[in-house]
């Protein structure tokens, strides 16, 4: 009598996944990302529409280059650069369909960078938030805040990242907004430049291109600055956030 095959990540998912379900009651499973996802994180890459693509890396690049995956997935320490993957069951196949990470800048040790790609089918699920909770739950040992931007012509990232707590936006031109966010009911303590500026230096780093290396999840956006990487999908409820989000203005968390 044959050996039954076993499926593709499931002792992965019994072993170091913690289940959760979606707002619309669909479970998933969410682990770390393993050294030996390279193949894995290729593979998914490939599924991603052009639009996608695009908005991950500004041009529609058709694969994940040597040098991408050691940075999204050798670089990966649980450390100062935590990654989790986002695990599905559908007609008893398990698939990854989504990755986020929260990267420790080594020059602000309490402040750190977040990001996240989604497969295109599962935009405007709940997926981006409840990877923003876990994230931030697991984030690297000592970070307060987070710095991050968000393109002008997407704001839905920032009911994402207002509940994560309180929360300032910053105009920095170029069709980005700078977001600072102030975790665990600590307080914000940028203050903005004039408009058209960033928001902090870290922000403007070409460096910081090189090591944070974005996942990007929205599929609408056409055509950012080089520093505009970090884009989300509208969850539904997320409507309501658009005309504050274009005056610019600090806020509060909801």
């Amino acid at each position: 009598m044959p050996t039954p095959t076993v499926p593709r990540f499931s002792a992965r998912l019994t072993a170091l996944c913690e289940r959760e379900r979606l707002p619309d009651g669909t479970p998933v499973w969410v682990g770390p990302l393993l050294q030996t996802d390279r193949d894995m994180l290729a593979e998914e890459y490939l599924k991603l529409s052009p639009n996608s693509k695009r908005s991950r890396f500004l041009s529609a690049i058709p694969a994940l280059t040597d040098d991408m995956l050691d940075r999204l997935v050798d670089d990966v320490d649980g450390v100062n650069h935590v990654a989790l993957v986002v695990f599905v069951e559908q007609n008893k196949v398990i698939s990854p369909i989504a990755i986020g990470r929260i990267v420790r800048y080594p020059e602000m040790t309490d402040t750190a960078d977040i990001a996240f790609t989604v497969q295109d089918a599962w935009h405007g699920r709940g997926i981006a938030t409840l990877l923003a909770r876990l994230l931030c739950e697991r984030a690297p040992e000592g970070i307060t805040h987070l710095l991050t931007e968000v393109a002008a012509d997407n704001p839905a990232p920032l009911k994402i990242l207002g509940k994560l707590g309180e929360m300032q936006v910053h105009r920095a031109g170029y069709g980005v907004l700078d977001v600072e966010v102030a975790l665990s009911g600590e307080h914000l303590r940028l203050t903005p430049p004039a408009e058209g500026q960033r928001l902090h230096p870290l922000l403007a780093a070409y460096a910081r291109q090189i090591l944070h290396t974005r996942d990007v999840i929205c599929d609408e956006l056409v055509k950012l600055s080089p520093l505009s990487w970090f884009v989300l999908p509208a969850d539904d409820d997320s409507e309501d956030l658009v005309p504050e989000a274009a005056e610019g203005v600090e806020r509060r968390g909801a």
